[in-house]
């Protein structure tokens, strides 16, 4: 018995999900835990996670268990993409042979720069998952021009690529001249206990995420003041932590606002405080696919966000299921916002209607496309 277990387990394709450090609290690695767990329960993949390094000891999601995961370096605490980079290629080419890697799944496209060159002569194919978008807006000039160098890189490079949303895969295919071997592949929605479905809402708005530019912090902290002073019944919930949160505890002190303006770092049971909110409002400047947007769905929370170029749209209806701003007008946010605040019965409708996008979104629908893409390379 114990030699037919082996040889299933030699027999089955070996798959590597190749991340910057897995043990981070962003939504990319929790996504691709969840897909991991879904993939493993397939029992008919040899999973394992390599991280260029690891930041923490005990990473901020829960590996799933039988799960190996590796790093590249051990003596670093981050690597800047880029020429550094270079000294890595031979250490991914090792541990590809090593291992006889079947399929390295790269989250994030960046990644392609070290595993195309690494897998060169050898029987691994690269999948590169792009997480933001062709159009991603990064405060670095210099690290946006990388990245687009990468995508092309990738675009050129890559066995095959998968995209957060429809409009990136036409980013792809017309910007880049991707014409084959790519596919939109969605984030699923993060599972909800049955038990943990909403009972009474309190009055509140949450927001979560890094606290940086790129999420548009700053727009936040315009926001903020103008919507809690008029309705000083009500609380903002601010989840994440980031540069920026300096920002946010200046308007705490400016306006008063310490018994509103909940800002509560961290934390890992975002949907605990989904399920006590009122209003879901996202000020990202880009998104790949925002998971955040997906688990307010989840919830059940009418959802505002600014029309950004990917990703909001494919999943809030304006004006079914919430409403798409125009990008980055402040004062129809704030309109948006204190409709919500002032039309429960809006709120409620809004709330019944996130379940069509429960059902786009399933885990089990997303998984099925993983595993015919994986059993087609």
């Amino acid at each position: 018995m114990k030699n037919q277990t082996e040889m299933e387990r030699k027999m089955k394709k070996k798959i590597c999900f190749f991340s910057g450090d897995i043990t981070r609290s962003g939504g990319t690695e929790r996504v691709t835990l969840l897909i991991i767990q879904k993939l493993k329960a397939l029992e008919k993949y040899d999973i394992s996670i390599l991280s260029i390094v690891e930041q923490k000891e005990q990473p901020f999601f829960e590996i799933p268990d039988g799960i190996k995961r590796t790093k590249l370096d051990s003596g670093r605490k981050w690597i800047v993409p880029g020429p550094s980079y270079i000294p890595l290629v031979p250490r991914l080419r090792h541990f590809l042979k090593h291992n006889k890697i079947d399929l390295l799944i790269d989250v994030d496209v960046i990644l392609d720069l070290l595993s195309v060159p690494a897998s060169v002569g050898l029987k691994t194919k690269i999948v590169a998952w792009e997480h933001f978008n062709y159009y991603y807006i990064w405060p670095s000039k210099t690290y946006q021009v990388f990245r687009h160098a990468a995508q092309w890189f990738s675009a050129k490079n890559a066995d095959f690529i998968v995209t957060l949303t429809i409009q990136d895969q036409k980013n792809y295919e017309n910007r880049l001249g991707r014409r084959k071997a790519i596919q939109t592949i969605h984030n699923p929605m993060m599972p909800v206990k049955q038990s943990e479905q909403v009972l009474t809402r309190e009055k509140s708005i949450i927001t979560a995420g890094r606290l940086t530019w790129v999420k548009g912090i700053d727009l936040l902290e315009k926001l903020i003041p103008m919507i809690l002073k008029k309705y000083p019944d009500w609380k903002w919930y601010v989840l994440g932590e980031g540069e920026e949160r300096p920002r946010l505890e200046a308007v705490q002190k400016k306006y008063q606002l310490e018994n509103q303006l909940i800002l509560t770092g961290n934390v890992s049971n975002v949907s605990a405080y989904m399920q006590k909110s009122s209003i879901y409002v996202m000020t990202s400047r880009s998104e790949g696919l925002p998971m955040v947007l997906l688990e307010a769905a989840q919830n059940g929370l009418p959802m505002v966000s600014f029309d950004i170029q990917t990703g909001p749209s494919e999943i809030i209806e304006d004006g079914k299921n919430g409403f798409l701003i125009p990008p980055f007008s402040i004062n129809d946010m704030i309109k948006k916002v204190e409709y919500l605040i002032t039309h429960e019965e809006v709120r409620g409708t809004f709330s019944k209607n996130t379940s069509s996008i429960q059902k786009r979104f399933d885990a089990d629908l997303i998984t099925a496309q993983w595993e015919r893409m994986i059993d087609r390379l």
